[in-house]
């Protein structure tokens, strides 16, 4: 077999063409504008702001403290020197009494 010369036509139309001719100069001006800009999008680093390492040693620390005195009312409850006493309000007539009132 004889290899054919084959031909592909494609045919754009012209909403098409002025569509990816559109794209394709917003995207040029984007690049022009990005590169006008200097194109450093990092920020420098300074000696002044907190660094994730710093951010997680003060949330440590908080948690530390927060763990203190937490032992601290663990201890005081324990050696009972907090002692808890409830004791039930009278019914006010204006409360509805058994009409519904809740009758702590």
């Amino acid at each position: 077999m004889e290899p054919r010369d084959q031909t592909t036509e494609i045919r754009v139309d012209t909403y098409t063409r002025v569509c990816l001719t559109m794209i394709a100069v917003l995207l040029t001006v984007l690049i022009i504008g990005l590169w006008a800009e200097g194109g450093n999008l990092a920020r420098p680093a300074g000696a002044d702001e907190n660094t994730a390492a710093d951010t997680a040693k003060e949330l440590l620390a908080a948690q530390e403290k927060t763990n203190q005195n937490l032992q601290q009312m663990i201890a005081v409850l324990k050696s009972g020197e907090v002692r808890v006493l409830v004791i039930k309000r009278p019914i006010n007539k204006d409360e509805g009494g058994s009409k519904g009132g809740r009758g702590y």
